[in-house]
C-alpha cells in the first residue's frame, strides 16, 4: 500500500511538471541522448536520463513538491515516472494521438495564453511613487484616509452614454434609484438589492469609486464615475463620520494605492488603444442571439459579477 501511494504521488509530480511543455508543442521527450550534461542516472529504449535532465524537471516543480523529493525512494519513483511519461507519449504518438485535432487545439490555446502572459509582463512593472506625490495625494483629498464609513448604492453600466441617460432620469426622479438599479445595473449581485453595497470604510473600493463616494453627502447623486469595471452612478444613503488618520500612518497605504492605480491605468490605456487601432466593433443585437449552453449538472458555476474589488490597501 505504501508503494502504491508513492507511485500515485510521484506520478502526480511528473504530470504537474509536464503541464509546462518544453517546446509548447507537448511532444518533446524529457530524456534524450545529449539533451543535458551530467552523469547518466537511468536508461530505457535507447535513451538516457542524466542528472541534468532530472534537475531540470525538478526545478519546474513548486517548492513543496521539490521538498517531497528529498526522500530517496520518492526521488527514484520520480525518475521512473519520467521514463514512463515518455514511453506513454511515444505509445500515443504511434497511434497518431499527437495529431488529434482536440489535442492540437489545446496546444494552440496554451501557446496563445503563454504569449499573452509574456506580453503582459511589460505592463505589470509597478511605477515608482515619490514621497512628494504621496503627500500631495493626502493633502488634496481631505475626505479620504479617515475612519469615516459610508453606506452607498450604485448603478453600474458598460457604456458612458447609457450612464448619462440614467443619471438624467434620476435627477428628475431620484426615487427610482432602486428600481433602475434592479433593471439596468450589470452588477447582478447588488442589483437585486437596489444597488446597495452596504456599509464600508476606506480602502475597500477601487480608488476612483472611493474618492467620489466619500465626498458625497447623504442622499446626493454622483456624476458618472468611470472605473475599470464600467460606469457608475453612486448614491450615499448613510454616513458615519470618523477622524482623519495621521499622514505617517497611511503613507504606505497611499503609495500602494497610487502604484496600483497607475499600473491599472497603464494596462487599461493599452487595452483601449489596441481596440481603437484594430477598429474593434461588436454587434450587440447579434451578440444577444448567442446563447451559451446550459451548464452540466454538478459543474461549478461562474462567479457573479463583483465590480467593487478590494483596491489592494
Amino acid at each position: 500500500m505504501k508503494n502504491l501511494c508513492l507511485l500515485v504521488v510521484a506520478t502526480t509530480l511528473v504530470l504537474a511538471a509536464c503541464d509546462h511543455p518544453k517546446d509548447e508543442g507537448g511532444g518533446t521527450p524529457p530524456a534524450t541522448a545529449d539533451a543535458q550534461k551530467g552523469e547518466v542516472v537511468a536508461s530505457y529504449d535507447g535513451k538516457k536520463v542524466t542528472s541534468g535532465d532530472i534537475l531540470k524537471e525538478i526545478e519546474r516543480l513548486p517548492a513543496p513538491s521539490r521538498a517531497y523529493l528529498t526522500d530517496p525512494q520518492r526521488k527514484r519513483q520520480f525518475v521512473e515516472n519520467m521514463a514512463l511519461n515518455d514511453l506513454l507519449y511515444t505509445e500515443g504518438a504511434k497511434a497518431n494521438l499527437d495529431k488529434d485535432p482536440e489535442i492540437e487545439r489545446q496546444v494552440t490555446d496554451l501557446r496563445k495564453r503563454l504569449v499573452v502572459q509574456r506580453v503582459m509582463r511589460q505592463y505589470q512593472t509597478p511605477p515608482e511613487i515619490s514621497d512628494a506625490d504621496v503627500q500631495k495625494q493626502y493633502d488634496d483629498n481631505p475626505n479620504l484616509y479617515s475612519t469615516t464609513q459610508v453606506r452607498a448604492s450604485h448603478i453600474l453600466v458598460k457604456d458612458e452614454a447609457t450612464a448619462n441617460e440614467i443619471l438624467a432620469e434620476l435627477k428628475e426622479h431620484p426615487d427610482k434609484f432602486e428600481t433602475i438599479a434592479q433593471e439596468k445595473s450589470i452588477d447582478t449581485t447588488t442589483a437585486k438589492k437596489g444597488g446597495d453595497l452596504g456599509m464600508f470604510g476606506q480602502g475597500r473600493m477601487v480608488p476612483d469609486f472611493e474618492k467620489v463616494a466619500f465626498s458625497l453627502k447623504v442622499g446626493e447623486l454622483s456624476p458618472v464615475v468611470k472605473t475599470q469595471f464600467g460606469y457608475h452612478i453612486i448614491k450615499v444613503t448613510e454616513r458615519k463620520e470618523g477622524e482623519r488618520k495621521p499622514f505617517d500612518q497611511v503613507k504606505e497605504q497611499i503609495r500602494a494605492s497610487m502604484r496600483n492605480k497607475a499600473m491599472q491605468d497603464r494596462i487599461q490605456g493599452h487595452y483601449d488603444q489596441l481596440k481603437k487601432d484594430a477598429n474593434l466593433k461588436i454587434d450587440d443585437d447579434a451578440l444577444a442571439k448567442v446563447t451559451p449552453p446550459a451548464p452540466q449538472a454538478g459543474a461549478p458555476g461562474l462567479p457573479g459579477a463583483t465590480p467593487m474589488m478590494p483596491s489592494g490597501h
